[in-house]
Parts: structure tokens; sequence; C-alpha cells
């Protein structure tokens, strides 16, 4: 009796440290207050599948997909919209992405195509436009943790991207590519530095001017990660983008999140939640 006693509890333990999941969940909401204006509220959701279940064991849990090289694709959808006296701005994009690890291999793929709607509506006059938008890269991963890719985009406002790094970040980048098409290049290295794992990216994307973003996690253990995050671009007046981000979570399939970020004459606050099962 002792001995399947104990052999129940170490399979119970086994199952409770190994935290496999196959889907995800991602809402967000933040409030942007700009200079003069009432402000712009962001609202995003977005899901994933992957097509093999992700363990997360021994990886920091914001991590597991990316260094267990989950293959997966998914869909997302953000609103941002103001509604100031006499003035009405809204932004829907939509979109579908997808990432591919490659079997038995070092190569990875990855691609989102996205379509969004931008309505004007002043006390005079009434303007919509939209677009459909895509971005596409290759990558390698030389070492275990380290992604190097290289892509093209066009007018692609992130869904999924707006979700995860905000209105400021997402929408700024993509006006200072305005319609071009860009060359991208990006790298992601995760990894063990003393007793504690670091998340270092860097991105940039090339058109007649060039949008670059560098960022960084520490993860003070598995559950909890304080980061910074700052994007500039060469277009004129173009002013630095900071953002300060945080996320715990609270079991294996529970997170929440809060971000900060701040550039000339505008400031946000987030919030964001992920479920996982």
């Amino acid at each position: 009796m002792l001995k399947k006693i104990a052999f129940a509890t170490a399979m119970i333990a086994s199952m409770g440290t190994a935290h496999a999941y196959q889907a995800e969940i991602n809402a967000a909401y933040e409030k942007t207050d700009l200079d003069n204006s009432e402000g712009i509220d962001t609202f995003s959701i977005g899901g994933k599948y992957y097509l093999n279940g992700v363990n997360s064991k021994n990886h920091p849990l914001a991590e597991a997909a990316f260094l267990d090289k989950a293959s997966n694709i998914g869909l997302a959808y953000a609103n941002a919209s103001t509604d100031d006296e006499g003035y009405e701005l809204e932004i829907d994009t939509i979109g579908i992405n997808g990432e591919f690890f490659i079997p038995n291999s070092q190569f990875y793929f990855a691609g989102s195509i996205n379509r969004a709607e931008v309505t004007v509506e002043t006390d005079f006059f009434k303007e919509s436009e939209d677009n459909t938008g895509y971005a596409f890269e290759a990558g390698y991963l030389p070492i275990n943790g380290l992604l190097l890719a290289a892509g093209v985009s066009k007018e692609n406002i992130d869904a999924a991207q707006a979700s995860k790094k905000g209105f400021i970040n997402s929408f700024s980048t993509a006006a200072a590519l305005d319609d071009e098409t860009a060359f991208t290049l990006r790298a992601k290295y995760v990894t063990l530095i003393g007793n504690h794992f670091a998340n270092f990216e860097a991105s940039t994307a090339m058109g007649d001017e060039t949008a670059y973003g560098v960022a960084a996690d520490l993860y003070l253990d598995p559950t909890l990660s304080v980061g910074v995050l700052i994007n500039d671009a060469t277009l004129e007046d173009f002013d630095t983008v900071f953002s300060v981000r945080a996320q715990k979570f609270f079991s294996p399939a529970i997170a929440a999140g809060l971000n900060y970020t701040t550039t000339d004459g505008a400031d946000s606050f987030g919030i964001n939640g992920t479920f996982r099962f």
C-alpha cells in the first residue's frame, strides 16, 4: 500500500511540474492619454493553437513555447478608438499568424496577414480606408534559445503585436513605415544568466525610413518577469518610445501583466491576461 501511495504521489508531482498545454488565449486593454485629446482606448484579443503540446517544465512559463520550438497558428483582433468632441478615430485590425519550427532541423518560418480599417469622422465628413498587410520571415536557430530571422513586410498593422506591445509601439512603427515594403531583421535570445533566465530581442524594418527596437526581460523566477522595450525610427519628428512591463503567472495556466509606455505627448497604461489549456 505504501508503495502504491508513493507511486501515485510521484505521478501527480510529475504531472504538476510538466505543465503541458496546447492552446492559449490572450486579452488586453490599454488606455492612451494624448495631449489635447480625450485619449485612445485599445482592446485586443487573440489565441494560438499549438500543433503539439507545449512542455513548460524547466522553462520560464512565458518562454515555454519558444524554447520548446512549438509550431502554432493564431488569430487576433484589435480595436483602437477615440471619441473627442467633433472628432472620432477608430482603427480595426484582424489577422491570422503562424510560426513553424521545421522538425529535426534548426530552421524556422513565420508569417502574418492582417486586414485593417481606419475610420475618421468629424462634424463635416466621414472617411474610411482599409488595406491588407503582410509580414513573412525565415529564420535559423544556431544554438538553443537563439533565433535569427529575416523577412519582408508591407502595410502590416499586426493585431497580435498590438496585443503584445500596445497601441503606441504597434501603430507608431506602422505609421513610420507608411505603405512601404520593408526588409526586416529580428533576433531573439533566451538564456540563463547566473540563476535567472533573461530574454533579449532586437528588430528592424528598413524601407525609405527605418524603424527599430530593442527589448529585454528578466525572469526573477519561472513565473515572474520584468522588462523594458524601446522603439525608434529615422522618420523626422518621430519620438522615441519607452515601455516597461511585468508579467506574473499565478498558475501554469493563468497569467496577468501590466505595462506602461511613454513618448512625447502620449502615455499609456495597459493590463493583459493569458489563459492556457
